[in-house]
Order: C-alpha cells, then structure tokens, then sequence
C-alpha cells in the first residue's frame, strides 16, 4: 500500500512540475509554445524571466503572456484572487537553453522559489 501511494505521489509531484512549466520543451525554430505558473499578485508574489541566471537564452524569445484570474465570470474576476501567469516561449535558434523564472516579491532580495525550462530547439 505505501509502494502505491509513493507512485500516485510522485505521478502527481510530476504533473504539478508540468503544469507549473517546469520540465522540458522541444521546439521547432520559429515554433512558440505557453508555460503558466500559478501566481497571487494580490500578495505581491509574482513571476518574471531571470535572464541572467539562465543559460544560453538567447535561443529563444520569451514574452510575456498575461495573467489570468481563477475564480469570478470571464468578465468579471474575482478582486485579489490568485491565477496563472504566462510566458510565451518562441524558438529563434536551433540548440539547447535553461530558463529559469523566479517568483518573488520585487522589493525583497530573494526570490521566493524558482523554476526551470529546459529547452530543446531543432
């Protein structure tokens, strides 16, 4: 019974990672893809690209690509509720990268947590 528990526990530690855009991407050159991570602006906590802490990021073009609400109708969010944050990942070169993005506040020193994309461009 733990073996199984342990499985469906990491089954599901890899599907968060996943959906939070952590993981790998394989790209076409010209090709662009969307990552999310769940933010709460409301806290002050959101995501930005640490550029300087990746590698070799010049592969690709990262974007911004919104934030959207959970909660609330489509046209009427939910005030201070949290979301996904979206970035736009767009191949320019054929090679290999690593993204990094940082949660943070942006008048704290440290980021709260950060995430990983590595990143294949054919």
């Amino acid at each position: 019974m733990k073996s199984i528990l342990a499985a469906i526990a990491m089954i599901w530690l890899e599907l968060s990672a996943v959906r939070a855009g952590e993981g790998r991407l394989s790209l076409a050159v010209g090709e662009t893809r969307t990552i999310d991570f769940g933010e709460n602006p409301s806290t002050g906590h959101v995501w930005r690209f640490d550029r300087a802490a990746s590698e070799n990021p010049s592969i690709v073009r990262v974007g911004e690509g919104g934030f959207t609400p959970s909660g609330g109708e489509p046209d009427r969010p939910l005030v201070g509720a949290p979301g996904r944050r979206r970035f736009r990942i767009e191949a320019l070169a054929a090679g290999r990268a690593r993204l990094v993005f940082a949660e943070e506040r942006p008048w704290e020193k440290r980021a709260v947590q950060r995430r990983t994309v590595e990143i294949t461009a054919r």
